[in-house]
C-alpha cells in the first residue's frame, strides 16, 4: 500500500494564480492531453500535467521549486488542444509570474510591479530624478540651443552636466543587479529535482542553455503560436543591440573624445538603427497579435502588457530621437528625449520585478534542469513523486 500524503492547500496562492491569468486552472481533469501535444514533454515527463494539479491543489512550495515550469515557452499548443479549456499555458505563465514576485528583493517591489495602482508612483520616481537633474543644470531657461550643437549645448546641456546621467545610469544598474542577484540566489537555492544530478556542470550547462535560448530552437517547435517565436527573437536581438549601441556610443565620446552626433553611416549608428527596426517589428508584432488573436497568444495579463508597452515606447522614442534632433521642432525633440530616458530607466530599474525577469529566471532554471540531468531524461518527475507528483501515470501512457 502506497504511503499517504497530507496536502495543505495554499488557497491564497490559487487566488494569486487566478489573478495573474490562470483563472481556468480548475477546469483541468487530468486527461494528459497537454503532455501528449507538448513537444517539450519528452520521455517519461508528465509536464505540464503535474504542474496543473499542483496549481489546482495550491501546492505553492512545489511549483516554486520546480524548474520545469520554465520549460514552457507559452506555445499554447496545450491550451489549443485542451478539451476542457483549462489553458495550461496561461496557468504556467501565471506560475512563472508568481515565482519571480516571490523571490523579489525587496519584496514590496514585486508587489508594486504587479499592481496597476502603483504604476503612477513607479513612473513618478524616475521622472522626479530626471527633473532634478534638469533643474540642477538650469536648463529650463528657454534658451536651450538646438540638439545638434555638440557637447556644449543641446541634449548635453539639457541633461548631462558632467556626465551625471551616465553616473546615475551605471550606479543605478549596479544596485539593481545586486538586488536581482539576491532574488536569483534565493530561487537557485530553492530549486529541486529528483534526477540523479549526472548532467554537465554549471558552466557547460550555462553555455548550452544560452546557445539554446539564443537560437530559439525549442521555441520554433510551436505550431499554434509559431509567429511569436521569430517576433520574440527580434525583440531579444533588438534589445541587446540597443544596449551595445548605448555602450559603444559612450565609449566613443569618453575614450575617443568624439563629439555627438554620430554620423549616420557610422557603424555605431547603423547598429542603433538596426536595433530600433527589429524592436519595432518584433514588439509591434507581439502587440498586434495580442490585440487581434488573444486566445492563441494567451497570458494577456497586466504584467505582459506593461512590459510590452514600455519596451515599445523605448523603441519608438529612440527612433524619433534622431529624426527630431535633425528636423525639429526642437521643443518636441527635448520632450521626446525626456520620455525616452524615462522609459529606459523604467525598463531597466524595474527589470528584476517585471516580466523582464523571465530572462534571468528561465536561464537559471534551464541550467539547473540540464545540470541535474533532467534535460537528457525528459525533465520529468517520476511516478514516485505522486500528487505529490504524477497521479494516474498509467492514464498518461494510455493517452500517449
Amino acid at each position: 500500500m502506497s504511503d499517504r500524503l497530507k496536502v495543505d492547500p495554499d488557497i491564497d496562492f490559487v487566488r494569486e494564480l487566478h489573478r495573474a491569468g490562470g483563472s481556468d486552472l480548475k477546469k483541468c481533469y487530468q486527461c494528459a492531453t497537454c503532455s501528449v501535444v507538448c513537444d517539450l514533454s519528452e520521455g517519461s515527463t508528465v509536464f505540464p500535467r503535474k504542474e496543473m494539479i499542483w496549481a489546482q491543489w495550491g501546492l505553492k512550495d512545489r511549483l516554486m521549486a520546480d524548474p520545469h515550469v520554465w520549460l514552457c515557452h507559452q506555445c499554447n499548443d496545450c491550451s489549443e488542444h485542451c478539451p476542457r479549456g483549462a489553458r495550461p499555458g496561461d496557468v504556467l505563465a501565471a506560475a512563472r509570474t508568481a515565482i519571480y514576485r516571490e523571490f523579489a528583493f525587496p519584496a514590496f517591489m514585486g508587489r508594486a510591479l504587479a499592481s496597476p495602482k502603483a504604476l503612477p508612483w513607479l513612473i513618478l520616481v524616475p521622472a522626479l530624478v530626471l527633473l532634478g537633474i534638469i533643474f540642477s543644470n538650469d536648463a529650463l531657461g528657454f534658451n536651450v540651443p538646438p540638439p545638434e550643437t555638440g557637447t556644449k549645448g543641446g541634449f548635453f546641456k539639457f541633461f548631462l552636466p558632467h556626465g551625471i546621467l551616465e553616473i546615475l545610469f551605471i550606479s543605478g544598474n549596479m544596485l539593481i543587479f545586486a538586488f536581482a542577484a539576491v532574488g536569483l540566489n534565493r530561487f537557485w537555492k530553492g530549486l529541486k529535482s529528483d534526477c540523479a544530478g549526472d548532467g554537465p556542470r554549471f558552466i557547460p550547462s550555462l553555455i548550452q542553455t544560452v546557445i539554446e535560448i539564443a537560437g530559439h530552437g525549442k521555441f520554433r517547435k510551436c505550431t499554434v503560436n509559431a509567429t511569436r517565436s521569430w517576433a520574440h527573437l527580434l525583440v531579444i536581438f533588438g534589445f541587446f543591440a540597443a544596449m551595445a549601441t548605448a555602450g559603444l556610443a559612450l565609449l566613443d565620446m569618453t575614450l575617443l573624445g568624439h563629439a555627438p552626433p554620430i554620423p549616420f553611416f557610422h557603424p555605431i549608428k547603423i547598429l542603433g538603427n538596426l536595433s530600433a527596426v527589429t524592436l519595432l517589428i518584433g514588439g509591434g508584432t507581439l502587440i498586434v497579435r495580442r490585440l487581434t488573436n488573444s486566445d492563441k497568444v494567451g497570458a494577456n495579463g497586466y504584467a505582459d502588457w506593461l512590459f510590452l508597452i514600455v519596451l515599445f515606447v523605448v523603441s519608438v522614442t529612440g527612433t524619433l530621437l534622431q529624426i527630431l534632433r535633425q528636423v525639429g521642432p526642437f521643443e518636441l525633440a527635448y520632450a521626446n528625449y525626456f520620455i525616452h530616458i524615462l522609459s529606459v530607466f523604467f525598463l531597466l530599474w524595474y527589470a528584476p520585478y517585471s516580466k523582464f525577469a523571465h530572462m534571468f529566471y528561465r536561464t537559471l532554471a534551464l541550467v539547473y534542469s540540464r545540470s541535474a540531468g533532467s534535460a537528457a531524461r525528459g525533465a520529468a518527475s517520476q511516478a514516485s513523486d505522486r500528487p505529490d507528483g504524477d497521479p494516474g501515470s498509467e492514464r498518461t501512457e494510455q493517452a500517449a
